[in-house]
């Protein structure tokens, strides 16, 4: 089954560039062999294509984001990489990773025009080492151009089985009195929102689920942050998210 589906990846992945290349659209920049879809891993890590199954996405001219979704199997580990192809940078910001029931969900939102590398790591809850393996790679193509606009930054906790409902972003020299929070963060015995120095307390709505308006009216000097700090066990907090204002 994993080597028909990869043929099959490779087979469409030619057949969409010839037809590029003769209606004279943009053209897919050459990968090396083998590279897109799914690795070696991907079936036996009992992973699946929820959303895109095809290896290159075309998002529209006025398509500000894409959201891929990933079926996995309890206690897999995830992780990803994102590239610029023309930059040949990483810009992991502009990836959000969400856990929902048996889905992990990359809601992915360009910076600029261009070809992006998406590279998608796992590794199951039984397997040792400190290393993920890579299961699929994406190729995404973004023509529009929305302004730099980064997710929070995700700290490793956040990726076990977390979702942001909102803010997805806050926007530089944010001054609203009344922000609404929303996580999902299963296990998390208290939420807080920490901006500067201040403490904010979301409430527990239902299991794993916490929310509440955060004040930010007074207003934060360049490079402040805002954290998600979650607390599980003990009396240590940890951060989850980081929101730079």
């Amino acid at each position: 089954m994993m080597l028909l589906h990869i043929m099959c990846s490779r087979i469409l992945h030619v057949m969409l560039a010839a037809l590029e290349m003769a209606s004279g659209a943009v053209q897919i920049p050459k990968m090396t062999e083998g590279y897109l879809g799914p690795q070696a891993k991907f079936d036996a890590y009992g992973l699946s294509l929820v959303s895109h199954s095809d290896p290159i996405i075309y998002m529209q001219d006025s398509q500000e984001e894409v959201e891929i979704i990933l079926g996995i199997q309890p206690g897999t580990r995830i992780t990803i990489k994102m590239i610029s192809y023309e930059r040949k940078q990483e810009c992991n910001e502009y990836c959000l990773i969400r856990a929902l029931g048996p889905n992990y969900l990359f809601l992915i939102r360009p910076p600029v025009p261009g070809f992006y590398k998406f590279q998608i790591y796992a590794l199951p809850r039984d397997e040792a080492g400190p290393n993920m393996l890579g299961v699929y790679n994406y190729l995404i193509y973004c023509p529009g151009s929305f302004g730099n606009n980064p997710f929070p930054k995700q700290y490793p906790p956040w990726k076990d089985g977390c979702y942001l409902y909102e803010p997805l972003s806050l926007p530089r020299g944010i001054r609203d009195p009344s922000v609404r929070f929303k996580v999902l963060i299963p296990r998390a015995r208290d939420v807080q929102v920490k901006v500067g120095e201040e403490w904010n307390p979301l409430q527990q709505s239902e299991p794993g689920v916490f929310e509440g308006n955060v004040d930010f009216s007074q207003g934060y000097p360049s490079g402040a942050k805002a954290k998600i700090n979650v607390k599980f066990a003990g009396n240590n907090y940890n951060t989850l998210l980081e929101y730079s204002l």
